[in-house]
């Protein structure tokens, strides 16, 4: 990671970290690193390939890992947190996949599956323990799941960060709580999911992306840091270049179907 010192200023880095969810809930798919790079004509995606399970006796890593990144027609998806069940009786990935088949635009998509999101939610909390809704609410602030989508509309960039969470309410019972960010900024470099360590060596080092090159390798590089030092995110790595016109997996953890 030394040569990272030493890029040259293109860009100023901004960073924004959100922490993920932990379950208390045998089955449940998470652990994930999502990283965004946004120039001027291009934006950069990438994420780890591990999964990993939290039980009442910590975490335990899944054998295999999984794709991350995913995309439908021209729109890149990924997803930090409570992203699947192992029996896939939930699974995000496909809500988000049917939304943008169903309404083949950027905004629809994100609001349909914003709808059907909330929906499922409520309804996954349903089958949780009180006691593990309770525990959540209080390390993670509710956190439940994160996505993040990116595409290019009529040569303008779009790019969506979708944070659901729950909180308990005065009837003791839960909402679902949802905000969005639309960041399609310049120079804005977004961490979501496990990335303490990855975020902090950015900002202890005042780190900025030199010249341009090689963007996919520095991220795929800051991917494999927070992986040597966190049990719940794990190379291989992929990485995705998204601009005016299409989109290329141009690091490739072999794991996503295309």
């Amino acid at each position: 990671m030394d040569y990272l010192r030493k890029l040259l200023l293109f860009v100023l880095i901004k960073f924004l970290l959100v922490s993920s969810v932990l379950s208390q809930e045998s089955g449940i798919i998470n652990g994930t690193i999502i990283i965004t790079l946004t120039s001027q004509d291009t934006i950069w995606i990438g994420a780890d390939s591990r999964t990993s399970t939290l039980t009442e006796n910590g975490y335990t890593v899944n054998k295999k890992g999984m794709c991350k990144i995913y995309n439908t027609d021209d729109i890149i998806y990924a997803m930090a947190g409570h992203v699947r069940y192992v029996d896939n009786s939930f699974n995000f990935f496909e809500i988000m996949n049917s939304s943008i088949s169903e309404q083949k635009d950027f905004e629809k998509s994100m609001q349909l599956f914003e709808e059907r999101a909330k929906t499922e939610i409520a309804s996954i909390l349903k089958k949780f323990s009180r006691k593990s809704i309770n525990t959540l609410i209080k390390t993670n602030n509710g956190s439940f799941l994160t996505v993040v989508a990116v595409s290019f509309v009529n040569g303008e960039k779009k790019m969506k960060e979708m944070k659901f969470s729950i909180e308990a309410n005065k009837k003791n019972n839960w909402n679902v709580v949802y905000k969005a960010t639309d960041n399609n900024g310049v120079g804005s470099l977004r961490f979501v999911g496990h990335a303490a360590n990855a975020s902090r060596f950015v900002r202890d080092n005042n780190l900025f992306f030199g010249n341009g090159k090689n963007i996919p390798g520095k991220i795929s590089d800051l991917i494999k840091l927070e992986s040597d030092t966190s049990i719940t995110v794990g190379m291989p790595a992929d990485v995705i270049s998204i601009y005016n016109g299409g989109f290329r997996r141009v690091i490739a953890s072999g794991l996503c179907n295309e």
